[in-house]
């Protein structure tokens, strides 16, 4: 006698099949897969055990129909730089939202366009996206711009690293405490004896190169030291950085400190002071920002402070993610911690 032409094991198995062989409901089964209600974390390893043993997969398609969601979120990168994904601190919040979001069943969809060309390009009009994360770049009024046409979209959007918050928009902001490090590192060097500072940045701004400054600035006026000195440093690479050090030591003494705007400034900083001559920490210190990997490669090892990206991108998608299910961001403001750690680029404090 043949078998059953019906049977779960030689047709595709749906939903109900797993309710039932694990003895809930589907709308159990369906809030444990997109991560929603309230079931005990036993009854979800058994629903996930059943899933994985009967192999089910939800059918996108039908999926999107029933709830009209794309299952998407997309991501755009405002950045004059078309290599951008070349920057450590782009790719480690772009990694921690990927992550997040293939583990929620989302995909992601990224773009990335120069300030100059937003104005012109329907890059982003035409991503069709439940929700947006954008990294901004470019002066305050222009980013501003920026938000208010990201708000047209009519779509939920988490912001990355922005300072102000839009008034109306349906928008969130995630960002890491870049003042907080910025006056850490200011406070080290004042405690090691360092009066007069440099401070490395790009020509066009980062909102957070901005709050690393402010932070440091805060920390030497608050000490009664002289202002910072600013040094602008292109598109911030390692030869236009090194190349605009150099010349700023030709043109004058040289500080006590150099703060670099990140890890990468402050490597190519710390190179052309050792080309110019001079002994890294003893005439000059050094510090930089975010802590990736190529900060313990150089010699002497570089202080710095540990970034919080990965765990930026992270909470942009669960965030993104929790505002679609509940219809509104519950925290429209989120900053996360960051970590100074002492080097060798430095002196011991006094």
């Amino acid at each position: 006698m043949s078998k059953p032409r019906n049977s779960a094991s030689e047709r595709n198995v749906t939903i109900k099949d797993v309710a039932r062989e694990a003895g809930v409901s589907a709308m159990s089964v369906s809030n444990v897969l997109n991560g929603r209600g309230r079931i005990s974390e036993a009854t979800a390893n058994h629903i996930r055990e059943v899933v994985q043993r009967l192999d089910y997969r939800p059918s996108v398609a039908a999926r999107r129909l029933r709830l009209s969601q794309q299952w998407t979120i997309g991501m755009l990168i405002v950045v004059e730089d078309p290599d951008f994904l070349s920057d450590p601190f782009i790719t480690t919040q772009v990694t921690g939202l990927t992550n997040y979001l293939t583990a929620n069943s989302y995909s992601l969809i990224l773009r990335g366009m120069k300030p100059s060309d937003f104005r012109t390009t329907g890059l982003f009009q035409d991503i069709e996206a439940d929700g947006m994360v954008a990294i901004l770049s470019g002066e305050q009024e222009q980013r501003e711009w920026f938000i208010r046409e990201l708000s047209g979209l009519r779509v939920p959007l988490v912001l990355l690293q922005e300072e102000r918050l839009p008034e109306k928009a349906d928008c969130a902001i995630v960002r890491q405490d870049d003042f907080s490090g910025g006056r850490q590192v200011g406070q080290h060097l004042l405690s090691t004896g360092a009066r007069t500072c440099w401070v490395l940045i790009p020509q066009v701004e980062w909102a957070a190169m901005r709050a690393r400054k402010a932070g440091a600035a805060s920390a030497f006026s608050d000490a009664g030291a002289p202002d910072l000195e600013i040094i602008r440093c292109g598109d911030e690479s390692f030869d236009v950085t090194y190349e605009a050090t150099l010349a700023a030591l030709r043109s004058g003494s040289a500080p006590d400190a150099i703060i670099g705007g990140n890890d990468q400034m402050a490597i190519a900083a710390m190179k052309a002071c050792m080309d110019f001559g001079l002994a890294i920490p003893d005439q000059v210190q050094i510090t930089g920002f975010n802590a990736f990997e190529i900060w313990r490669y150089v010699d002497p090892v570089l202080t710095t402070v540990r970034s919080a990206a990965h765990a930026i991108g992270e909470r942009a998608g669960a965030e993104l993610i929790e505002r679609l299910q509940v219809g509104h961001f519950r925290k429209r403001e989120i900053t996360l911690p960051v970590d100074f750690q002492v080097g060798k680029s430095t002196l011991p404090s006094s």
